[in-house]
Parts: structure tokens; C-alpha cells; sequence
């Protein structure tokens, strides 16, 4: 319990906190630490989530569907 306690202790002070995320996909919620450059990562696995949601929104707008 220890290491953990100091584990987020040493992510506040070095800032790191701010990159711990959360997936978008709604069937997936898992943490992911986002490394991009810009900090504008949104999924945990571009070949998992990332693609999911993607694929959807693609059908929805070739159907002419609201996407869900």
C-alpha cells in the first residue's frame, strides 16, 4: 500500500497525474497513461477502442444514421 500511496505522491509532483486517463469507449472505462506529444489521446489501443469507435461513426455517417 505503501508503494502506491508514493507512486501518486511522485506523479503530483512531477506532473505526470495530468496524463492518466480514461478510455472513451463506454464498454471499456480502462486507465491508460497517455504519452502523446500533445496530450490529445483518447482511447487505451488505437487497434482495439480506437478502431471500434472509428468504425462506427464511419458506418453511421455512410448510412446517414445518428452514430450511438
Amino acid at each position: 500500500m505503501a508503494g502506491l500511496i508514493d507512486a501518486i505522491r511522485q506523479c503530483d509532483v512531477d506532473g505526470s497525474w495530468r496524463r492518466l486517463k480514461v478510455c472513451a469507449r463506454d464498454t471499456c472505462r480502462w486507465a491508460y497513461y497517455d504519452a502523446s506529444r500533445n496530450q490529445a489521446r483518447r482511447w487505451c489501443s488505437m487497434a482495439g477502442c480506437g478502431n471500434y469507435i472509428k468504425m462506427r461513426r464511419a458506418y453511421a455517417v455512410r448510412t446517414g444514421r445518428a452514430p450511438v
